[in-house]
């Protein structure tokens, strides 16, 4: 029998696809005391809860490195958030909640033997390349103020040329001009003599951190408590209940025509409606009247296909997989310009406890041509998080969240560039030959919108290297569109659907 109460459906796993999953299983718990009442919220997810990006990043948070930019309210709304759901949830015990000081060092001309340097003239391969975040979900440089330092959460503040054109940035702090250096002892796990400069520019009351993966899963347990439904399946197709494509005449002759019905007898079906027609034939077959919810949602296992009101994605740098199922037809490619920009990282085990203290290096004249800018992120349990070298250009990712995705070449020089700037990191103790995809928007913001002209349909991604600090206020506000109609926390103009095209 046909399950009558509305259900929501809600794709992929991460940060964001989790905050909403909570945030709307909270609200409607607290409104439909009664279970049996209660609408469904099923949460979809291909592999494994923040199987990438959102169990994969440092997760540092910031409350003022997006101010004066699209993204100021989200972030300084969703830092504020990170705190609450902390204290509402012993969440220093569970995912490492801890405010931290956050530190920028310059470290110029690393020693190397004479045998590493480069020979002249050679050219980065793309594999080589780095470049910081920032670089690719924002502007190009000369598009910013001279008066605004930007950061990336792969790199460090740089400056600025001037024009007289607006930008979107991603992430922008005051100019480090007006930050004071502190001296080379107040972090004392890096190495003084190639540390030229030290500035702090960040305190416990405007920076933290949090252990990603440990965040998004203790999340996932709330819901789950709350009545969450997990599945763990792809989606295939999502299919609009009774829709037929309008019907084309097409001209073969003065006399003669043909239609968009008859064209289907060669026209391959979609898996949606065939397996909308074979569950038409089992509910013919047993009696019951076909569902009337507007979608469904179509998975690559037999019998689980979901019947669904409203439908959430929210899988990341996945999400242009929408972009094949029926239902989102009147979205365009250029509507979610999303891909990964593959990120590597490493786990380090110090020889020593070093305190909560972040730290953005920009190293200067090393073997490698250019720059290499890092994060370094010591977390609570006694581990510390590097990340850096990421690859030049935005990519697709790979269907398997889980395949190997790191370049051996970028792991192994992010591993001696840590080896150079610190000398309490050791590698007796460590996981590294790893990399993750952060999802990236060529706006360099993330959409969160309904798709317009639909009945029930939404789509949250693009948070590039902040989705783990803006993914709970993306949830929240997801949540209240699913359930409102509208977000009456967040102001949501700047990251329609519709917004650029």
């Amino acid at each position: 029998m046909v399950d009558s109460r509305e259900t929501i459906v809600v794709i992929g796993a991460g940060i964001v696809g989790v905050s909403t999953a909570y945030f709307t299983m909270k609200k409607l718990v607290s409104e439909h005391p009664s279970s049996a009442t209660r609408p469904r919220v099923i949460l979809l997810e291909q592999c494994e809860p923040g199987c990438s990006a959102s169990g994969k990043s440092g997760g540092f948070l910031a409350r003022h490195w997006s101010d004066g930019t699209d993204t100021e309210q989200l972030a300084q709304f969703s830092y504020d958030l990170h705190a609450k759901l902390a204290a509402e949830h012993d969440g220093a015990t569970k995912w490492g909640y801890r405010p931290l000081d956050t530190f920028s060092a310059e470290i110029d001309r690393i020693p190397v033997a004479p045998s590493k340097q480069r020979k002249k003239g050679h050219q980065r391969t793309e594999s080589e390349s780095i470049v910081t975040s920032i670089e690719v979900i924002a502007p190009q440089p000369h598009l910013l103020s001279p008066f605004a330092t930007n950061y990336s959460c792969s790199g460090t503040p740089s400056a600025l040329e001037d024009i007289q054109t607006s930008t979107h940035a991603s992430i922008s702090v005051p100019d480090l001009q007006a930050v004071k250096s502190v001296p080379p002892e107040t972090v004392p796990w890096l190495k003084t003599n190639v540390l030229t400069n030290l500035r702090q520019v960040g305190g416990t009351g405007n920076t933290a951190q949090v252990d990603p993966l440990k965040l998004t899963r203790a999340m996932l347990a709330e819901a789950k408590a709350l009545g969450l439904e997990v599945v763990r399946a792809k989606v295939i197709d999502v299919a609009e209940t009774g829709y037929r494509p309008p019907v084309i005449e097409l001209s073969i002759d003065n006399h003669h025509t043909i239609s968009q019905d008859m064209l289907s007898i060669i026209k391959p079906k979609t898996a949606a409606q065939v397996m909308m027609e074979l569950d038409d034939a089992r509910n013919v077959n047993n009696g019951v009247s076909r569902t009337t919810k507007p979608y469904v949602v179509v998975l690559d296992q037999v019998g689980l296909d979901i019947p669904a009101d409203k439908i959430a994605v929210a899988c990341g740098a996945w999400v242009t997989s929408c972009l094949r199922w029926e239902a989102f037809r009147e979205v365009s490619a250029s509507q979610i310009p999303i891909q990964g920009l593959r990120v590597h990282y490493l786990l380090a085990k110090p020889k020593v406890e070093i305190p909560a203290q972040a730290v953005f290096a920009e190293i200067n004249g090393t073997v490698y041509s250019g720059e290499d800018a890092i994060e370094i992120y010591p977390r609570p349990d006694g581990s510390v998080f590097v990340c850096g070298e990421a690859l030049d250009d935005p990519e697709m990712p790979p269907h398997n969240p889980f395949e190997p995705v790191y370049s051996k070449h970028a792991t192994s020089r992010l591993k001696q560039i840590v080896n150079d700037v610190s000398h309490a990191l050791s590698f007796d103790v460590i996981q590294y030959g790893l990399a993750c995809h952060l999802p990236v928007h060529a706006k360099g913001i993330p959409v969160i919108s309904k798709v317009p002209t639909t009945k029930g349909l939404y789509i949250a991604a693009g948070h590039g290297c902040w989705g783990i600090l803006n993914g709970p206020a993306t949830g929240l506000a997801v949540s209240e569109l699913l359930l409102d109609g509208k977000s009456t926390t967040l102001d949501l103009t700047n990251f329609r659907l519709d917004r650029w095209y």
